[in-house]
């Protein structure tokens, strides 16, 4: 399940007082038309309005075909992965995985997605400087499609896709910090919360993340070990008792 808070038209973020307000992306799990169609009914009787979905997926069920089965079901598409991998740690060169994201980002943009999930690539084999250098010349080269698209790049600050090639790890600054220099509103963080002490281990605060229109994402490990309503939960009470810093206070717009 993805989270992310909610947009207003003039670009600031409301903090909700309850877990319905936030907004959650199921992920869409169907790999057959069968399963897709059983899915989106229960999706549906559940009462869930936006679902989170793999470009594989798109490939193994049919782009039309699974456009027309959420459209037909009130279904939106709320978070699209992934792309990047512009170090190359992630076994493609630079330039393919600059088409590939721009590929991506047509294909987010024809389900109307809000956002595409970016896993930037490690250090791997270059210096510090070149590879974020590097992973800063490949998200500028598709920044322009994502603010014609109205898409924002939701880059990954841990794991996303189980392997650690596919973060970077910047030094001297937190990773939120890193995402904030590139001075783009569609340029935001996610981060992953895992198994039964989701909290421990994240890159940097989740709260920030969220606040500065960043998404946190629940694993099923986490889910399941955690309890959905419980990581909700400590989401809303800790966004709603803890002191907004100026930074945070510019940016946000709150329900109260």
């Amino acid at each position: 399940m993805d989270v992310f808070l909610p947009r207003q038209p003039n670009g600031t973020y409301l903090v909700p007082r309850v877990k319905q307000e936030l907004c959650q992306s199921e992920p869409l799990r169907a790999q057959s038309p069968k399963e897709l169609a059983d899915e989106v009914a229960q999706l549906k009787s559940r009462q869930i309005r936006l679902v989170s979905i793999r470009r594989q997926q798109v490939m193994c069920l049919g782009q039309q075909e699974l456009q027309s089965t959420l459209s037909a079901n009130g279904l939106q598409v709320g978070t699209m992965g992934y792309a990047g991998g512009f170090t190359g740690s992630l076994g493609r060169s630079y330039e393919c995985a600059v088409t590939d994201m721009l590929r991506a980002l047509e294909l987010a943009a024809s389900f109307n997605a809000k956002s595409l999930v970016v896993v930037p690539g490690s250090r791997s084999n270059h210096t510090y400087n070149h590879a974020s250098r590097t992973i800063r010349a490949g998200l500028d080269r598709c920044l322009d499609d994502a603010l014609r698209f109205r898409i924002d790049l939701q880059i990954a600050l841990n794991n996303v896709i189980g392997g650690r090639e596919e973060v970077f790890v910047p030094v001297g600054c937190t990773p939120l910090d890193w995402i904030e220099t590139m001075d783009s509103h569609r340029i935001k963080g996610m981060m992953v919360l895992r198994r039964a002490s989701p909290w421990k281990q994240l890159p940097d605060n989740w709260k920030r993340c969220l606040l500065f229109g960043g998404t946190l994402r629940l694993s099923r490990s986490c889910r399941q070990l955690a309890g959905t309503s419980s990581v909700l939960s400590r989401i809303i009470r800790h966004l709603n008792t803890s002191k907004p810093t100026a930074q945070e206070s510019a940016v946000v717009s709150s329900t109260r």
